[in-house]
């Protein structure tokens, strides 16, 4: 089993969220199998992804308001 591992950083290369491991499953080498492990892979990832991304958006509005 192959696993993705994401780490996601900003634009000055700090990490936002810390490494997090998604398995890549699939039974064989078949175009079919690899499919369905990659739309398997977004509907876990991607709301994953969205929400530190919006945590850390979030995180940035607070920070810039407290400065004023």
């Amino acid at each position: 089993m192959s696993t993705i591992e994401l780490t996601l950083r900003d634009d000055h290369g700090r990490i936002i969220d810390q490494v997090k491991k998604y398995p890549m499953d699939w039974k064989s080498q078949s175009f079919h199998d690899i499919e369905g492990a990659v739309e398997n892979f977004k509907q876990i990832a991607l709301p994953d992804i969205e929400a530190e991304l919006l945590e850390a958006a979030q995180n940035a509005f607070t920070e810039d308001k407290k400065k004023i």
